[in-house]
């Protein structure tokens, strides 16, 4: 998919201006909840139960104050942002939404929830690595110019996709907020099966200089043991791993031995080569 299919383009988009804000030319209208499906590409995976219930609360109360933005479809309408409340108002019965209909390509609608996501600092960390990783393969972009259009520093972006490839059980610390995301960002300096080891030895409560403390006394550790080829591989599986973005797994066969990369998809695999072929 290219970029050049954005229309107004990625920077205006990602504007200042928060992506619920109408525009001039738009009015707001009702549509009925059951006309409206949920965007398939949402980044926003989590919806905590207690939040939604007090968001319907809240609804119940002073209505919706904020519209919902969707786009026209041939058989209805997508929902662009306002998830949660779209969901806060079916909890409590409501028949029809404040809505604002936007003309938006699918494109656009990934960028929209994302702005909106983050300008409401609803996505937990993960979730927004995802939709940096989203934008940045879909839209062929290097992580500068990701960056400059988020108006983020590139190592903020870079850090964040790094948390992608942390072993499932520090993903799932950090999804349900055990470890925070600095903790996450030190511990994926550690070989993925000793994260584990660490995550045993701390909570919210432990300080990142403490993380930091923990992680370099695992790693000396780790070479204090025999420095076997096998032993060292974790250390440069972690490495292209870090490079490519991407699952890796260093097989040993004899003294040789192959390395297997995963890719979700054709875009995820010509991504993979264009990284490997500008290196």
């Amino acid at each position: 998919m290219s970029s050049s299919g954005l229309g107004r383009g990625l920077e205006s988009l990602l504007s200042s201006s928060p992506a619920t804000t109408p525009l001039d030319s738009e009015r707001i209208t009702y549509l009925a909840v059951d006309l409206i499906e949920v965007n398939p590409r949402q980044p926003r995976e989590d919806f905590a139960p207690e939040s939604l219930q007090e968001l319907a609360d809240s609804i119940k109360k002073c209505g919706i104050l904020q519209p919902l933005i969707v786009a026209k479809t041939a058989v209805g309408y997508e929902l662009i942002a306002g998830e949660r409340r779209l969901r806060a108002a079916k909890l409590i019965g409501l028949k029809q939404v404040p809505v604002i209909i936007r003309s938006a390509d699918q494109e656009e609608k990934l960028i929209l929830a994302l702005i909106e996501n983050i300008q409401r600092e609803d996505l937990n960390p993960l979730e927004e690595a995802k939709a940096y990783r989203q934008l940045l393969d879909e839209f062929h972009l290097t992580q500068d110019e990701l960056a400059r259009s988020l108006g983020k520093g590139r190592s903020s972006i870079t850090n964040m996709l790094r948390l992608l490839n942390l072993p499932s059980e520090t993903k799932e610390a950090l999804r349900t907020g055990k470890i925070s995301v600095g903790q996450a960002k030190i511990l994926a300096g550690l070989e993925p099966h000793k994260q584990g080891e660490a995550l045993t030895q701390m909570d919210l409560h432990t300080t990142v200089t403490e993380t930091a403390k923990a992680v370099r006394h695992l790693r000396s550790a780790a070479a204090s043991h025999n420095n076997t080829p096998q032993n060292n591989d974790r250390g440069r599986e972690f490495l292209l791993r870090e490079f490519l973005q991407a699952q890796v797994k260093i097989v040993r066969e004899g003294r040789g031995g192959e390395i297997k990369i995963k890719f979700r998809d054709d875009d995820d695999l010509v991504r993979l080569l264009d990284r490997i072929r500008h290196s």
